[in-house]
């Protein structure tokens, strides 16, 4: 499954795409990004099958991304420490 993960804390990029290489071979990582507009170019550039992304972010927030895709063509996973997103 073509992943990306979109989340501005590089150690959390870290540990997930760590996470993810031991325990989900059936996911191959094929980009990350740390903002919202570099997620945005890089969703429509490689097309992925899963996101994993970060709610709160630089230069908008998931939501805000999400509204700007014409078409969404992937699964996602939202990923936050905030625990007030747990029920949005």
């Amino acid at each position: 499954m073509r992943t990306i993960i979109v989340d501005d804390e590089p150690k959390n990029v870290r540990i997930l795409n760590k996470l993810l290489t031991d325990y989900c071979p059936e996911v191959k990582i094929i980009g990350s990004a740390g903002d919202a507009n570099a997620a945005l170019q890089i969703i429509e550039e490689l097309k992925p099958e899963l996101v994993l992304l970060d709610i709160e972010m630089p230069n908008g927030n998931a939501f805000d991304l999400l509204d700007k895709l014409t078409t969404i063509s992937f699964e996602i996973i939202f990923i936050t420490a905030f625990e007030n997103y747990s029920l949005k």
